[in-house]
């Protein structure tokens, strides 16, 4: 079974269990889209992945100039947070304490802007999207940079931090869709739980759709 890695795991191809159609090959980069209320979910994910990151979407597009941008990264390194999901998008860069201390001090405040500036991004084309879009050769690369963290985020919190627990949620998002899994209904925080996963499930596959798309040299139509 074909598997798409990340730091957080290896997670087996997701099944299909959304109304969502992949990235294909079009002139001048890729084309994807789907039900409206799937792409504002996925849009209202990576504004809540910014929030993770210290920032506001609200306040990037205010002040999202070529200043306010050399600003952010500039900034000196934030507190560390308790949040391990802050801790996925930003790890040490090394073991050794000293040295990671001294590394997070010299690269976390561009690292985060960039990251910010992609998941800002697309979370703009999101959330003015129709049900179709387009993503130009030149942005694919932010378009995958989000899409990897957001689905860290996801992991984070469904705890995959293996392989096996990885197939173990593969399995679950395609129980939940085929109406298998027992859920007790007055079970708000399993419930949740497995509208989590779905969601998971969704951003794998699609994520998945992109990789294959930009696989393909010869673009259609």
């Amino acid at each position: 079974m074909s598997r798409q890695c990340t730091p957080t795991a290896c997670t087996p191809r997701s099944r299909r269990t959304h109304s969502m159609f992949g990235f294909r090959r079009v002139r001048g980069g890729v084309s994807s889209g789907g039900d409206i209320f799937e792409l504002e979910v996925i849009a209202s994910l990576m504004r809540d992945v910014v929030s993770v990151l210290g920032e506001d979407v609200a306040v990037v597009d205010v002040t999202d100039d070529p200043l306010a941008v050399l600003e952010r990264e500039l900034a000196p390194a934030q507190e560390p947070s308790s949040d391990p999901a802050l801790y996925r998008l930003l790890p040490d860069m090394s073991e050794d304490p000293e040295e990671a201390r001294e590394l997070r001090q010299l690269t976390e405040s561009s690292v985060r802007s960039t990251k910010i500036s992609n998941l800002t991004t697309v979370y703009r084309v999101l959330s003015a999207s129709t049900g179709r879009i387009f993503v130009a050769e030149d942005d694919i690369p932010v378009w995958m940079a989000a899409l990897n963290d957001l689905r860290l985020v996801l992991a984070t919190r469904l705890d995959i931090d293996s392989s096996e627990r990885a197939d173990e949620i593969a399995h679950r998002a395609g129980e939940i869709a085929d109406g298998l899994h027992p859920q007790d209904p007055e079970d708000e925080e399993q419930e949740v739980e497995n509208q989590l996963i779905l969601v998971f499930a969704m951003i794998t596959w699609w994520q998945d759709s992109l990789i294959d798309a930009v696989r393909l040299r010869r673009p259609r139509g």
